[in-house]
């Protein structure tokens, strides 16, 4: 009798284990062929196991010394059969980046349940995961503060017109989209400042975007830029290389906004064709221009200083009257942004002791350009005109003329 009794205990044993409600929570490392670096996304999978009636769960991450953490989309309930039993399983989704090289350990994860026992009655328990140790690598040498490690990166540069063939004073907005695959918005770097000395740059708050996939995060910046060139002579915005490191490849690459010409259509044309300001002012009218300053040079100083004339003065002095000429076109036409430009340069080459980015004279159309409520009405540049022409013949940097 006694030996039935100890057969049908040992009988019942596996049974009542079977009847139980198991719980196991584990953090499960995707598989990699190499040892991650510092800053380089690793993807997770947080895998719950139960056999129990679930009614509430709450399942928490702690904040790590080593580690950086990303939560990858909704968790994921199944029903499966493991070891030919029904069972409940949880998944979610995390991308880890560690802040150091060396032998580094993934705190355990803790999951709070609340289940109904056979007698319908709660209990709350708590279920741990085991700690994980990751080997991390230190970053390649000669990567600096700008190392970007991710998976994949794409670069787009649009503009709003033809940067290099601008109407005069018109501005033109670049945009440039940057996309990676494994990077959190805050690993991306700040955007470059596209500044030149001939070129009035307005740089607005950039867009940055966060979306989550299973593959890890794609973090989508957009930088854009509104320029102006400053005078009609076109310039080059020099290129500008983001380099990041290739995860999947296992290599250092770089992403390059291109180098851009800009300017003013006007100047393109002008350098093609010949100069031309405007009617009356062609290479026949300078040709008789410069051949009556000479003739009044030679009569108001005499043969003698006419012979010994440096020739370099005389340049300078066409030169003048040319831009002059120039200035007065730019008046007529209206066109601000070049007449402020070229004013601008000609008061400052007569005063090199007192170089500086606005005049008295120019505020006006430093207002229309440059203050807070640039875009409105033109102002008459005739006026600023002739007040630029008097301040020159007083600076005795031109003669005088007929116009005067």
């Amino acid at each position: 009798m006694v030996r039935l009794a100890l057969l049908l205990l040992l009988l019942a044993c596996p049974a009542v284990a079977q009847d139980g409600d198991p719980m196991r929570l584990e953090l499960v490392l995707d598989d990699r062929s190499e040892a991650p670096f510092v800053g380089e996304m690793i993807l997770a999978t947080i895998r719950g196991t139960y056999r129990a009636r679930i009614t509430r769960e709450e399942l928490k991450l702690r904040p790590m010394t080593d580690f950086d953490w990303l939560r990858l989309g909704q968790d994921v309930w199944t029903d499966a059969r493991i070891d030919g039993r029904a069972a409940r399983v949880m998944e979610r989704r995390v991308a880890l980046y560690p802040r150091r090289a060396g032998t580094l350990e993934i705190l355990p994860v803790a999951q709070n349940l609340e289940i109904l026992d056979p007698d319908n009655a709660r209990e709350t328990r708590i279920v741990r995961s085991d700690p994980v140790t990751v080997e991390v690598r230190a970053a390649p040498a000669g990567a600096g503060d700008d190392w970007l490690p991710v998976r994949a990166l794409e670069l787009s540069d649009s503009w709003s017109a033809e940067a290099g063939r601008l109407a005069d004073g018109q501005s033109v907005e670049r945009r440039v989209v940057l996309r990676a695959l494994g990077a959190t918005p805050e690993m991306l770097p700040e955007q470059p400042a596209l500044r030149e000395p001939w070129l009035i740059t307005f740089t607005p708050p950039e867009q940055r975007d966060l979306q989550v996939t299973p593959q890890g995060p794609v973090t989508t910046i957009v930088w854009t830029w509104t320029l102006r060139p400053v005078t009609g002579e076109p310039g080059v915005l020099p290129e500008v290389a983001i380099p990041w490191f290739d995860t999947a490849a296992r290599a250092a690459r770089n992403a390059t906004i291109p180098a851009a010409p800009i300017g003013y259509a006007s100047f393109a044309d002008n350098a093609g064709t010949g100069w031309r300001a405007g009617p009356g002012v062609g290479a026949p009218h300078l040709t008789v221009l410069a051949a009556a300053l000479l003739a009044g040079l030679a009569f108001a100083l005499g043969r003698e200083r006419t012979l010994a004339l440096d020739r370099g003065r005389l340049r300078r002095w066409m030169r003048a009257r040319m831009d002059l000429l120039r200035l007065r076109h730019h008046a007529r036409t209206g066109a601000a942004a070049p007449f402020r430009s070229l004013a601008m340069r000609l008061l400052a080459e007569q005063a090199p002791a007192s170089r500086h980015r606005d005049h008295p004279i120019l505020r006006p159309v430093d207002t229309f350009l440059f203050g807070p409520g640039s875009g409105g009405r033109a102002p008459d540049l005739g006026p600023i005109f002739r007040k630029v022409k008097r301040e020159l013949r007083r600076r005795r940097s031109l003669p005088r003329d007929r116009d005067d």
